[in-house]
């Protein structure tokens, strides 16, 4: 019976990072039906993402104090000056930019745009030297084929509905569309150097929860500044009777500003920026079953098979990075074992 447990427990530490990364994207999936409704009702952005952290302060503080207690390093200014930049990247420019581009594009295509926060991160860390390809070999060539058959599938599941239709209004050349898509593509920028700083400083600092709790205390500072400049005193009053707005609001708070947040430190923090955002094509996936079967959207023979590339896609990453991975500890170990009992 012991030895059956520590199978289990062997086999739920090796899933870990899989299984929450994958819980991470089914909550900003759902998070992303029920902010398109609030926002479509007229919510100001800056207003639902002030409060929506509001919300992750308060959980994610006491987290960070009692389990973090022991393990916690002492707080610097070099660290707080970190965690300022990180709030500014990831919570006053990303998460802003993408609730302000619900007013123009529709959730399932902004799920579909987040799926260039692998290929976006990808370079950032080749940039910053914090990822290496080797672009003839094997796990080199499944990382570019993954990328590229994941973005291929969420195309596929956007544009291509069976093997007659083609649907190209995705791409509206409006003013309207082009503000939402240059919103998101902004975010998506800051997102990514927000991943790849985040594995610089959580060397520095390893305390995740800590970390998350402090970018989110700065970003919500500065969202806060910049509403008191640009939103109207009306706007922060909500109608907070609707289930939605607060269902809302709590899914924003505690899943994605919250855990969500510490979720992909961590990930990062263990595996590295890639493969933490290399769970993002699931966004796409739990977005189509979503409108499949919750809210009875007709189901397409393109939708199907885009959804089939993304995880392929997704595995393919996995699976080179699962490599790397492997041959680093393997390459650790031996040097580890050549090092002689009796030094000089």
């Amino acid at each position: 019976m012991e030895t059956m447990m520590r199978k289990v427990e062997a086999a739920f530490h090796v899933s870990k990072p899989y299984l929450f990364l994958s819980l991470n994207q089914l909550c900003v999936a759902i998070f992303l039906v029920f902010l398109r409704s609030v926002v479509s009702s007229g919510a100001n952005s800056f207003v639902l993402v002030v409060y929506g952290h509001l919300i992750a302060i308060l959980v994610l503080s006491p987290l960070a104090f009692f389990l973090e207690k022991t393990k916690r390093p002492p707080i610097t200014f070099k660290i707080l000056s970190y965690a300022f930049l990180l709030g500014l990247l990831q919570v006053t420019l990303s998460q802003t930019l993408w609730t302000m581009s619900l007013q123009f594009v529709s959730s399932t295509y902004q799920s579909v745009a987040l799926n260039l926060i692998p290929c976006i991160t990808f370079v950032l860390a080749l940039i910053f030297h914090q990822e290496k390809l080797m672009f003839w070999s094997m796990n080199g060539q499944a990382k570019i084929w993954g990328l590229g058959i994941s973005l291929g599938g969420a195309l596929a599941l956007l544009l291509w509905k069976g093997p007659i239709v083609l649907i190209s209004t995705s791409f509206d050349k409006t003013s309207d569309g082009v503000i939402g898509w240059t919103l998101i593509f902004v975010g998506l920028l800051a997102n990514g150097f927000g991943n790849v700083l985040t594995k610089h400083v959580i060397k520095m600092y390893p305390a995740e929860i800590s970390l998350t709790a402090l970018l989110v205390i700065f970003g919500t500072f500065q969202a806060t500044l910049i509403s008191a400049f640009v939103v109207s005193s009306s706007s922060w009053k909500l109608h907070f009777s609707q289930a939605s707005v607060l269902l809302t609001l709590l899914l924003g708070g505690i899943g994605v500003a919250g855990l969500s947040n510490y979720v992909t430190t961590w990930a990062i923090h263990t595996r590295g920026p890639v493969f933490a955002v290399s769970f993002s094509p699931l966004l796409v996936l739990f977005s189509f079953l979503l409108e499949t079967f919750v809210f009875r959207a007709s189901t397409h023979l393109g939708s199907i098979l885009g959804a089939l590339l993304v995880i392929v896609g997704l595995y393919l990453i996995l699976w080179a990075k699962s490599n790397d991975i492997e041959k680093k500890e393997m390459t650790t170990n031996r040097d580890a074992m050549d090092v002689p009992l009796i030094q000089p």
